[in-house]
């Protein structure tokens, strides 16, 4: 049965097994299909390769490639949630500098970071003090002197 196999086969099962993981959650699938179509590349290259040898080299790639992914993952993780400025896009400009477009008049002015306009609060500066925003308090930053 597996005396037949050529690269073709393990190229096709390769994508397969891409698509597979497009429709299942997880990283899983995708280390397997690199693992095939390695294998499919190595075999066009080398066509005498035994089926055993071509099943013994997709194994080792998909197993290597799932650990070093995992390892990856675990010591860089996407998301940090310690940050939580996720929905949050005024904690998210802390240490931000700009300057004031409306002093700061009894505690209260604006400034303007890319395309949306700030109210902030702090204590009294004249219009195009550079400010660093320090907090927020929802739609509100907290902003000091630079």
């Amino acid at each position: 049965m597996f005396e037949g196999l050529l690269y073709w086969h393990w190229i096709v099962f390769g994508f397969l097994l891409l698509i597979l993981e497009m429709l299942a959650p997880g990283a899983i699938f995708m280390w397997f299909g690199v693992g095939a179509l390695l294998v499919g590349g190595l075999l066009f290259l080398f066509p005498e390769m035994g089926w055993e040898w071509q099943v013994l080299v997709f194994a080792m790639i998909s197993l290597a490639s799932i650990f070093a992914w995992r390892t990856i993952r675990k010591n860089n993780p996407d998301d940090d949630t310690e940050s939580g400025t996720l929905s949050q896009r005024g904690k998210s400009l802390v240490g931000r500098k700009t300057p004031l477009v409306e002093a700061i008049v009894n505690g209260v002015g604006r400034v303007q970071i890319d395309d949306t306009y700030w109210r902030v609060e702090g204590i009294d500066m004249e219009i195009d003090t550079l400010v660093v925003v320090t907090g927020s308090d929802g739609a509100t930053l907290e902003v000091e002197s630079a």
